[in-house]
């Protein structure tokens, strides 16, 4: 009864893989980078992954601006004083549909 169960639940898998359309990104060889800068460093953060979306959506359009699909995404901080400065840097990427 298991051995049933199991080659059936891996049977409705495999084709729901099969008729799932496959995700496809088309990113950028080349990051871009974007700084921003605050008292907290999680608003620096929050501020330089908004601007690198800002930057990338005025120079390639809103779909290439999207942060959580880039590929090779870092986001590295500094503080001087009393101000965190934070460069967040990726590839943009675009999703394409197959």
């Amino acid at each position: 009864m298991k051995l049933k169960l199991a080659t059936s639940l891996a049977a409705a898998i495999t084709s729901l893989v099969l008729i799932a359309p496959a995700q496809a990104y088309q990113c950028k060889h080349l990051p871009r980078t974007a700084s921003g800068g605050a008292f907290l460093k999680a608003t620096a953060q929050t501020k330089a992954v908004a601007g690198w979306s800002s930057n990338v959506k005025s120079s390639l359009g809103l779909s290439w601006s999207v942060w959580n699909i880039a590929e090779a995404k870092s986001v590295s901080c500094s503080r001087t004083g009393s101000k965190w400065t934070c460069q967040a840097k990726a590839k943009p990427c675009n999703y394409v549909v197959p």
